[in-house]
């Protein structure tokens, strides 16, 4: 009885560790897997963290008819060439006006 369950696992063993008729790969189908991979992981947009997509209609306003009491916590708006602090926050929102005082552009940090 001891020998047949040992054979019997012995054939398990073997069959989980057999290749099952994998494929190998050529070194260039390896190569074209792995840029798209990195294509893939590169070219994948920011996570939406500071709530930037609700509030795309904002681009191409004036910053003084912005109501603030509608954004999330901690955005600010940021004048054109006005000095701010560059910690980077996930969570807030920077709206970026232009020299003319429209929103130019909305970013996460």
């Amino acid at each position: 009885m001891m020998r047949w369950t040992l054979g019997c696992l012995l054939v398990i063993a073997l069959a989980a560790c057999s290749g099952g008729g994998d494929r190998e790969y050529t070194y260039r189908e390896l190569e074209q897997m792995a840029r798209r991979s990195t294509d893939e992981q590169v070219n994948r947009p920011p996570p939406d963290t500071c709530e930037m997509a609700a509030h795309q209609s904002l681009v191409g306003t004036a910053g003084a008819d912005i109501d603030q009491s509608t954004l999330p916590a901690g955005s600010r708006v940021i004048c054109h060439q006005c000095s701010v602090t560059m910690d980077y926050r996930s969570n807030r929102l920077n709206i970026d006006l232009g020299p003319d005082g429209k929103v130019i552009g909305l970013r996460c940090g």
